[in-house]
């Protein structure tokens, strides 16, 4: 009779840990960059609706000053308003410490004439490529 081992070489480890180890050092980086354009859409979409609700608050009083039910922004981005009586800014900061800290996009910006921009982003980022549009 003959006794069979089972289990693995540790040449087949050795292969197996290679293999996976290729596998994750070139899926990281698009998996990092599929969850930062997944944030960066959160971000314009919150941005966008803030907007609309300084619109409706200006059809209602004449000024965009004193509109309440403004989001502060998320875990990622701060969003800061600069309102004047005639118009608006407003702006997502990357919060420093997030993982979109360091984002390619830089900071977001919308006004009352629907105009949007990116500031301090890296050179050859256009605002299409952030805003999705």
């Amino acid at each position: 009779m003959r006794k069979s081992n089972r289990g693995f070489t540790l040449i087949e480890i050795m292969i197996v840990i290679a293999i996976i180890g290729i596998v994750i050092t070139i899926g990281y980086p698009s998996l990092t960059e599929y969850m930062k354009k997944g944030r960066r859409a959160e971000v314009a979409g919150l941005l966008s609706e803030q907007a609309q609700i300084l619109e409706r608050h200006y059809s209602k009083t004449n000024v965009y000053t004193n509109a309440t039910g403004l989001s502060s922004g998320n875990d990622f981005y701060t969003i800061n308003l600069t309102p004047t009586e005639q118009s608006f800014t407003l702006t997502a900061l990357r919060r420093s410490g997030s993982s979109m800290a360091t984002d390619k996009c830089g900071d977001f910006t919308i006004d009352n004439t629907g105009k949007r921009a990116n500031i301090n982003s890296s050179a050859g980022v256009t605002t299409k490529d952030c805003w999705g549009r």
